[in-house]
């Protein structure tokens, strides 16, 4: 209600009543409604944030979170709740949307590094998967599809690549496993944020965006995450700077501070995965489908051609067990014709025990 709209009010609610007040007191009367007015419009925004439909952004509450982490390399966040998953996505996975309550956790800014795993694996002499397989999948651009590559593993990613793909301690670790990456979150006394709290931390704030950043793909007219340019896989242009991984950090983080919520690489979640979880997840603080809901090697409609054949039928013999985990976020081989992963809603899935050049992980607590 405005000034104009409030002084009516007042005068219409006085030339009703019984009496009249002196001149000078409608002044002070009509004072004292709008100083009220203006503390309880104040103290809402202060407690709920008020909502800019034109960006989609819930304001007043970013601040707070950005103050609220302890750890240099994380942030705190309130929880709350907010809608998950998209009505209008191409995926039925991603539908219905739903609303889930989270409680208060923390979460790592950027993705785990190759310095901080590195000093993982100096403390522990730990041995990844890939390391174990002495091979790991990496995307050959030439042949236009997923392959074994002996000795791909996370200290030296992109074996007979360009140098500008070579090993380098600010790029986000990749070619762990989900497994490896629960051993890393284990030992720095963490674990793997759950699929809500990835997907509520990605929008940062955000109501009913596609993108980590806002509703646009392009904000500002410049490219806000390291994705594919042009229609994978038989163009990339690398107009965002990128034709591999990116350092962490190389984008705006979104609201919540942030970094990478969108590309570079997929990030593990704690979730197994199963296509139909959002029709009976719970509502507050949801934790993935129970083992027997999860889908394993064994599932006859394997998502693999989501990911452009990332491993065969034939090379799953043997792993029919094997559970699939959620990823979450897209990266650098993520593009608009391949269901733009990057997007805070999509999702996507492995095998727990996999390893590729393009997933990698962060930490919550």
């Amino acid at each position: 209600m405005d000034n104009d709209a409030v002084s009516e009010h007042f005068r219409l609610s006085i030339s009703n009543q019984s009496f009249m007040l002196p001149a000078h007191k409608h002044y002070v009367a009509a004072k004292i409604i709008a100083w009220t007015l203006l503390f309880l419009a104040v103290a809402g925004i202060i407690r709920y944030g008020w909502q800019d439909r034109s960006s989609g952004t819930v304001r007043g509450k970013t601040s707070a979170v950005k103050a609220s982490g302890q750890d240099s390399t994380q942030t705190g966040l309130p929880g709350g709740t907010f809608l998950m998953g998209n009505d209008r996505a191409g995926e039925k996975d991603q539908r219905p949307a739903h609303l889930v309550t989270l409680k208060p956790f923390k979460i790592d800014i950027h993705e785990v590094t190759n310095r901080q795993f590195q000093e993982f694996v100096e403390k522990t002499h730990y041995e990844t998967s890939a390391e174990k397989n002495a091979w790991s999948y990496v995307f050959n651009t030439e042949w236009k599809a997923w392959v074994r590559m002996v000795g791909a593993n996370w200290k030296n990613p992109y074996p007979a690549a360009a140098a500008s793909a070579s090993f380098n301690p600010d790029m986000p670790v990749v070619h762990v496993s989900w497994d490896d990456a629960a051993a890393y979150c284990r030992w720095a006394k963490k674990r793997l944020p759950t699929e809500a709290e990835w997907e509520y931390a990605a929008k940062g704030g955000l109501v009913d965006a596609l993108y980590p950043w806002g509703k646009e793909r392009f904000a500002g007219g410049k490219y806000q995450a390291n994705f594919w340019q042009g229609w994978f896989p038989n163009e990339n242009t690398g107009e965002d700077g990128f034709l591999f991984l990116a350092p962490v950090c190389s984008f705006p983080p979104n609201r919540f501070g942030l970094c990478d919520m969108g590309g570079n690489v997929w990030e593990w979640c704690a979730d197994g995965y199963s296509e139909l979880y959002y029709l009976r997840s719970p509502l507050e603080n949801p934790q993935g489908p129970l083992p027997e809901e999860t889908q394993t090697a064994a599932v006859a409609q394997l998502r693999l051609e989501k990911q452009y054949g990332r491993c065969t039928k034939e090379e799953l013999d043997g792993i029919a067990e094997v559970p699939y985990r959620v990823m979450r976020g897209g990266s650098f081989l993520s593009a608009e014709n391949t269901d733009a992963g990057y997007r805070t809603s999509a999702r996507g899935c492995q095998l727990q025990t996999m390893s590729f050049q393009d997933v990698g992980f962060r930490c919550a607590e």
